[in-house]
């Protein structure tokens, strides 16, 4: 029987433990291999391989989204389920646009719900605990779709996965100071990538970028 091949992100390293001597009961699942942060996690996946990344979001040098959108560039393959205490729909919106397949809160979900969302995931599934709305999770996909898709029919210039990220917040009503602690950037680059994303999809205001994410979801 194939296992499924899991890599542990967390600075916590308690947490860490606890997660590998858990998941390692299981014979369909096997632990190959922990980081303490983001940055770690892009270099392990440089030289190994993993079917599922189980990632912290809130870490030292790169957070959990950084470092999803960085190691589904490197290896596209790979399936990233996040573990985390933060409980906000903009944070979760963040990381299922950086490519995450799922998203589990501490204290909301069970041992054996992670087991089954692993192995959810690893058979092309998307899972969150607490749910979001469900149409946000089930057209998901159909925001990136949509951005992209207008921006090729009207000759725009694509959006950045950093750019979509940020639009994502600016739609669920989150001011610049918010979004840049939430990506862990300076204000002023929030802004900066603000002005070019109203540059590139011809709007002037966060209303008008609301109202475009309400278009095209």
């Amino acid at each position: 029987m194939s296992q499924i091949r899991i890599l542990i992100v967390d600075d916590n390293f308690v947490a860490r433990r606890g997660l590998r001597s858990f998941l390692q009961t299981e014979n369909d699942i096997a632990v190959v291999g922990e980081a303490s942060t983001g940055r770690a996690a892009i270099q392990w996946v440089r030289g190994n391989a993993a079917d599922i990344v189980l990632m912290d979001v809130r870490m030292p040098d790169t957070d959990g989204i950084g470092a999803t959108s960085e190691i589904l560039k490197l290896r596209p393959e790979i399936k990233v389920l996040m573990l985390t205490v933060v409980d906000e729909q903009a944070t979760l919106l963040s990381a299922l646009l950086a490519g995450a397949k799922g998203y589990l809160v501490y204290g909301r979900f069970t041992p054996e719900e992670l087991i089954e969302a692993i192995r959810a995931i690893e058979t092309g599934g998307t899972v969150a605990i607490p749910p979001m709305a469900p149409p946000l999770l089930e057209n998901i996909q159909s925001y990136l779709t949509g951005i992209q898709d207008i921006a090729e029919m009207e000759s725009m210039e694509p959006l950045t996965t950093r750019e979509k990220e940020i639009l994502s917040l600016i739609a669920v009503g989150k001011g610049n100071r918010e979004i840049a602690e939430n990506l862990n950037i300076e204000e002023k680059t929030v802004k900066n990538h603000i002005n070019n994303i109203y540059s590139k999809l011809q709007i002037k205001s966060r209303y008008e970028a609301i109202s475009y994410m309400l278009r095209h979801a």
